[in-house]
């Protein structure tokens, strides 16, 4: 009976799932068969500042969407904002700005990106408006640039300063009965991607050059801050370290502008569009107004065209995704913007930790393949160290937001031997017959030897040579002080830039007019970015499954599911890793 149950839940269930794909399949058809969006006058370009912020978004009905939570993720792309923005300066169709809502969930160098695309959208004389229910500090850094940015007079206000946490997971991995091997390259003390497998607190070095970055990117929060707001850097940190919530204050303060309700805005916007109500005004996101400009354009059809190649995510080797840096899949990228003609130039866009060193290799193979024909300009996002910088390093010109993270030339490697856990806790016996004396190495069921653990070293070693002499080769710098600065120490986009691992401080914008710039290019030139995104319908199929998969998984685990998210984390890291780790906390 309790079979016959089962089987007639999971048919159920079956059928369920069949019946909302193929309504999703139809939505979807629905939706790429519809007409043209008509850009309308008097429209407003409508912001989502309650979204996440990445490099690229995916543009389509399935790719946002989860199925678990059974609502629709919000995502905004920085290649769609930015020619978004630039566009609508001199579109008169396009009269001002609205950006809702206080929470974005971006990184710091994509807020200023943003932010310095505001400003230059103001110098049209076109308006920004804004207004949020809650006001965290990275909202706070975009809305300073608005004309009017309103809080709701109930409303909550973060601002707090910066703050970096690392999580330890020794004690974990020891409950567990798994154990970290860890061979770091000599003298790599800033390497500190290992050290939550290693210690339960934060070593002296790390610390420190943590310490240095955000006290770095506090000063250039506070700097862009205290010009919008015409308030100084000093009672900006007093106002910081009184932990100030009280959004009366904060108004008195100048950090907003004012405080009203939602209807009140809508009363503004309503006005300043000359509609007779909100609900007639003409909004249009970012993404549907750069995908107009794009079907108007016809960039497919250019024959002078900058490649934009975006690489974000974790480096791995094999296909990845959107949010993986594939190493096959952002080499054949490359390879594809070398080999076409229209593309007269290539702007390798890096937001990543790191992650494979032999992936990170691979990547820079082409990208030094590609240099030889064309120019190449590397745009580092939030983040580019380690195997992120690796592949940026040979690039013509490299460009960084001051508040990067970059640097992180080191390397390290990582297995793990879970004898105790097999043994111990699970009652599994491994039994190995070999033909060699290592032809066992990096099972999980022994400890590397000593003579094992020496040769391995002598490879993180190579691997860490090689890295520097890249680097040293790429940016014309003696190798011995490309040591000096490396050891994995970390830096600030402003600070890379005085050590020479940076050429400019700038963004993504800039990068494509640097590259366009040094391929002789002239105005009408096309942007087309790279590589192509997945299929919707593949892509909602890969991702349901994939989340279902799991969820099932931790279901059967019980109280033992909690450490699956750990241990496939760790196994994902095993072997030779070029990486950063890193989880900055601004809100």
């Amino acid at each position: 009976m309790k079979s016959f149950l089962k089987m007639l839940l999971a048919s159920i269930i079956g059928g369920a799932i069949l019946l909302f794909l193929i309504f999703l399949l139809f939505a979807s058809i629905a939706s790429i068969s519809s007409p043209e969006l008509e850009i309308k006058d008097k429209s407003i370009l409508h912001i989502d500042m309650n979204a996440t912020f990445v490099d690229r978004a995916q543009d389509n009905p399935f790719a946002q969407f989860d199925p678990l939570s059974g609502s629709p993720e919000r995502a905004n792309g920085l290649t769609s904002i930015i020619s978004a923005l630039k566009a609508a300066q001199d579109d008169p169709k396009i009269i001002g700005i609205y950006l809702d809502g206080g929470v974005p969930l971006a990184g710091n160098a994509t807020l200023k990106e943003i932010r310095n695309a505001l400003i230059d959208f103001k110098s049209s004389g076109k308006f920004i408006y804004g207004y949020s229910e809650i006001l965290t500090q990275k909202g706070l850094y975009l809305s300073s640039v608005a004309d009017s940015f309103f809080l709701n007079p109930e409303g909550i206000l973060e601002f707090s300063g910066l703050s970096a946490s690392v999580t330890y997971y020794r004690k974990a991995l020891e409950k567990l009965g798994v154990k970290p091997v860890v061979l770091r390259a000599t003298g790599n003390k800033f390497k500190s991607a290992v050290e939550p497998y290693l210690l339960d607190e934060m070593s002296s070095s790390n610390r420190m050059q943590l310490s240095e970055l955000l006290n770095s990117f506090w000063g250039t929060y506070l700097s862009d801050l205290a010009e919008s707001k015409s308030i100084s850097i000093a009672q900006l940190n007093l106002t910081a370290d009184s932990l100030l919530t009280n959004v009366h204050a904060a108004a008195e303060l100048g950090l907003i502008d004012g405080l009203a309700y939602y209807d009140q805005i809508q009363d503004l916007l309503s006005q300043s569009s000359e509609s007779e109500k909100f609900s007639a005004i003409n909004f249009i996101s970012p993404a549907k107004y750069a995908k107009q400009l794009d079907l108007n354009g016809n960039s497919e059809y250019s024959d002078q065209r900058v490649a934009v190649i975006i690489a974000q995510g974790e480096i791995r080797g094999g296909e990845g995704s959107e949010y993986v840096i594939g190493s096959d899949r952002i080499a054949a990228a490359v390879r594809q913007a070398r080999l076409n003609d229209k593309v007269k130039a290539i702007v390798l866009r890096v937001n990543s930790p790191g992650g494979s060193a032999l992936a990170s290799e691979v990547i820079w193979r082409e990208v030094d393949l590609a240099r030889a024909e064309k120019p190449v300009i590397a745009s580092m996002g939030d983040v580019a160290a380690s195997g992120g910088y690796y592949i940026a390093c040979f690039a013509d010109t490299i460009l960084a937001q001051p508040n990067t993270v970059t640097g992180s030339i080191g390397a390290f490697g990582l297995f793990f031997t879970a004898q105790d856990l097999m043994n111990e806790k699970l009652g599994i016996n491994i039994e190995t017959v070999k033909t060699n004396t290592h032809s066992d190495i990096g099972t999980i069921d022994r400890d590397l030897s000593p003579s094992e653990r020496r040769i391995l070293i002598r490879q993180v070693d190579n691997i860490y040579g090689t890295f520097k002499s890249r680097v040293a080769a790429g940016r014309g710098l003696d190798l011995a002080f490309v040591d000096s600065i490396g050891q994995g120490r970390v830096y600030s986009g402003l600070r890379a830039k005085e050590l020479g691992l940076v050429d400019l401080i700038g963004g993504l914008s800039d990068a494509i007019n640097i590259a366009a710039e040094k391929a002789g290019l002239e105005e009408g030139y096309s942007v087309v970015t790279y590589p192509e995104l997945e299929d919707p319908l593949q892509a909602f199929i890969k991702k349901f499954s994939d989340q279902m998969g799991g969820a099932s998984i931790k279901a059967e685990l019980g109280e033992f599911g909690q450490y699956l998210e750990l241990l496939e984390q760790a196994q994902s890291r095993k072997g030779m890793q070029m990486r950063m780790e890193y989880d900055f906390v601004i809100d």
